[in-house]
């Protein structure tokens, strides 16, 4: 029978051997005795959150009124399935716009969820230091997006997109877009390369965490 439970490491141990092994969800997911279903999902969370799209959720997440009203009538103006939207609007699982639907159908009504605290939501301006501190805070120090948030006072979605920038083109990426490419350019080879560097010790660090862990989940699962 299929584990119920998994931590979020266990989870991105497992994507990323999924990652490797180069065969179908299903085949893969009967290898390790885990649901179809819940690898996608996984995999679903982990391109959009990050790490923090593999947590199970210990709390409410806060979600505004505004942003709740807004998903039930796309889904209402069939914009897109369940699925579809809560990937598109960062809801932790589809039951959550369902519910909010069903609620909406019968008061016309959304209410804001409980929570001991909320992400700002407004985007403030930053540094270039800021944004590679931030992207940091969440891949060398494994907090979550919505911590960066709540710590460094920007909103939830800069935080994501700084990290998404960063893994996908490096830190120049971060930098502020109304230099464009020629803001990039004027870097020297030497900061080009001491930013390489940086990010490099910060990818081999979190590599070097999920080898050792790889190799202790096999252990238990060769012991099982």
């Amino acid at each position: 029978m299929p584990r119920s439970k998994y931590t979020a490491l266990e989870k991105l141990t497992i994507l990323e051997e999924f990652k490797q092994a180069n065969t179908s969800y299903a085949a893969f997911a009967k290898a390790f005795n885990i649901g179809a279903k819940s690898l996608k999902r996984w995999q679903t969370r982990y391109e959009r959150d990050g790490i923090e799209g593999l947590e199970e959720a210990r709390q409410n997440n806060h979600y505004s009124k505004e942003l709740k009203l807004t998903a039930v009538l796309a889904y209402l103006a069939g914009e897109g399935t369940l699925e579809e939207l809560t990937i598109k609007f960062g809801l932790h699982s589809h039951t959550q716009l369902r519910n909010w639907i069903s609620r909406y159908n019968r008061d016309k009504t959304v209410t804001v969820s409980p929570s001991r605290k909320q992400v700002p939501t407004m985007s403030r301006k930053t540094t270039f230091e800021e944004r590679i501190e931030i992207v940091e805070y969440v891949t060398k120090d494994k907090h979550s997006y919505s911590e960066a948030a709540e710590h460094f006072q920007v909103s939830y979605q800069q935080a994501r997109m700084w990290v998404r920038k960063a893994e996908a083109n490096g830190y120049p990426a971060l930098m502020d877009n109304r230099g464009h490419r020629k803001q990039r350019d004027e870097l020297t080879e030497n900061e080009q390369l001491k930013l390489e560097i940086r990010q490099l010790k910060v990818q081999l660090k979190e590599k070097e965490i999920i080898e050792k862990f790889a190799k202790k989940l096999q252990e238990l699962q060769h012991k099982g």
